[in-house]
């Protein structure tokens, strides 16, 4: 992103070096909005890219672990029949040299005795073997679950970017509102969609509106530096300067960068002559 921004910047500085200096000056004295817009794009393809790695991932972890579990089942199963055949055997020979040194003359009960002994040691072969199933099978369910998630998460992100793609190409206001409206639908905490918002109805002229909606921004991450600018401009419009001035000041510590924003914003227009504003303007210059 900042190579991109770096090389726009050559690209204007050249363009305007062929200019004459008093009409670089007029453009720069008509400009009303930034030159550029958030890479917003970039931001959700690279959410995007990360979801189906995850997703990718978890899918292949999956059949690895399945391919695991039904070597170790299948030996385990052979394990087992084996130990029980020669367990048998070694209770025939046993219990043969039992009925010879004890002399017993019923066969039957022999049998019986070690059908007993093999049906008893079968049942707990069984037993183990279908809890280990059971594991299995929750461990997989959960994996469903898992991946079942991700596919709606990847869902909604290609949803949210087609709505923030409209969005960037709709040229009126209310459509905008409209369209920031059907990504917090999806996303009712997308700080991002309710700050960009506020600013298209702040522009409606619906200044206590765009109040509301920073201020439901700033409740969900009171750490957002452009929930703090978007509601400084707000203030100044509606000419709360003191409350102004302590967002910008908010704004500027968790972003310096906005410093170059202040005096391109019209809502600024009449708080920028204020004596605390350029007192902060004047200090961040300096320390920079």
């Amino acid at each position: 992103m900042y190579k991109v921004l770096f090389f726009t910047l050559l690209i204007v500085v050249f363009s305007f070096g062929k200019e004459n200096p008093q009409k670089i000056q007029n453009k720069v004295d008509s400009l009303q909005k930034p030159l550029y817009n958030p890479f917003v794009e970039n931001y959700i393809l690279h959410e995007l890219k990360q979801l189906r790695d995850e997703n990718r991932d978890l899918k292949v972890t999956l059949h690895e672990t399945l391919a695991k579990k039904e070597i170790e089942m299948s030996n385990n199963a052979i394990s087992y029949a084996t130990s029980t055949i020669n367990n048998m055997f070694y209770i025939l020979a046993a219990a043969t040299s039992l009925l010879v040194v004890i002399g017993w003359t019923s066969i039957k009960d022999m049998n019986d005795k070690v059908k007993k002994i093999v049906d008893e040691k079968v049942s707990k072969v069984i037993d183990e073997y279908e809890s280990r199933m059971q594991s299995v099978e929750i461990d997989l369910e959960k994996r469903s679950k898992q991946v079942l998630k991700n596919q709606k998460a990847i869902e909604t992100t290609n949803i949210v970017h087609s709505l923030w793609m409209r969005a960037s190409q709709e040229t009126t206001l209310n459509g905008k509102v409209e369209i920031y409206d059907e990504i917090l639908e999806l996303r009712p905490d997308d700080v991002e969609a309710i700050i960009f918002k506020a600013d298209s109805v702040l522009d409606l002229g619906e200044a206590n509106w765009a109040l509301n909606l920073t201020n439901q921004a700033l409740q969900i991450d009171e750490k957002y530096a452009d929930g703090y600018y978007q509601r400084a401009k707000v203030y100044s419009v509606l000419g709360f300067v003191d409350n102004a001035i302590e967002d910008l000041q908010q704004a500027i510590k968790l972003n310096e960068q906005y410093i170059q924003e202040i005096p391109k914003e019209q809502e600024f227009a009449q708080l920028i002559e204020n004596p605390t504003v350029q007192d902060i303007l004047a200090a961040v210059e300096k320390t920079a």
